[in-house]
């Protein structure tokens, strides 16, 4: 009797939860597609993280430390791409901004995109690792409300490197904006003029789970960090400044 039972609430149960699925299909498809734009978001973080060491790592061409030590934001963009076929031609990518706090911590990383048009007689491609290292904060913070265009709304220059030299400690910001590219591909180097950085509202609103979450509460509300991958990226860039 106590068989019958059991497989009568094992039944009972089974087409409950049938049900639930069959009413809610969509709920969890969306949930799905959610976990999965969040993994891809922390795997960006790691990559940007990666992007740093890169650029970091070359003894001819790396940032000096005193330039991430007194930048107020950075953007990294670790999979930028180019492309050109005749002459038309863009570049594109996702990466991640930060902005350093009162306390001189850097935030938590929420995300942003680079659009660009060109036109020209190129051809090839050219895939690159961009850091951009802002004077000025609020150049970061408003990104969810207004696009920036790079070169027109806030001026970037070619930023200056340590060139396997310690002797940089009296480097100053003499633009509003400081741009360190690592390129591989067919194209000499990466132009940053013209490029337009955007708020990445889907990835953000699932990375923070709200819908239109704003930069002030990822910055100012969110406890720091927002996952692994973003704490040893924190780590990375406190090491990297000093």
């Amino acid at each position: 009797m106590k068989t019958v039972s059991n497989l009568i609430l094992a039944s009972a149960l089974l087409l409950s939860g049938a049900t639930l699925f069959a009413e809610h299909p969509s709920d969890t498809a969306q949930v799905k597609e959610e976990n999965k734009i969040v993994r891809k978001a922390n795997e960006t973080i790691l990559k940007s993280m990666i992007a740093l060491d890169n650029i970091m790592g070359d003894p001819e061409n790396s940032i000096p430390p005193s330039m991430i030590a007194q930048s107020e934001g950075i953007v990294i963009l670790p999979g930028t791409i180019k492309m050109a076929v005749g002459i038309a031609g863009g570049q594109g990518g996702i990466g991640i901004a930060m902005i350093r706090l009162e306390d001189g911590s850097w935030s938590n990383p929420f995300f942003v995109s680079l659009g660009e048009g060109s036109i020209g007689i190129q051809l090839g491609i050219q895939k690159s690792e961009v850091i951009l290292l802002f004077k000025n904060k609020d150049d970061i913070m408003g990104l969810d409300g207004t696009d920036v265009t790079l070169g027109s709304d806030i001026g970037v220059a070619a930023g200056p490197v340590s060139k396997g030299s310690s002797t940089t400690s009296d480097l100053r910001f003499e633009s509003e904006i400081y741009s360190y590219c690592r390129s591989n591909g067919l194209f000499a180097g990466v132009s940053l003029k013209g490029g337009v950085l955007t708020y990445n509202h889907r990835i953000n609103d699932s990375l923070y789970c709200m819908n239109d979450v704003s930069t002030e509460v990822i910055l100012y509300e969110m406890d720091a960090p927002v996952s692994y991958e973003a704490n040893d990226l924190i780590i990375a860039l406190n090491m990297y400044g000093e």
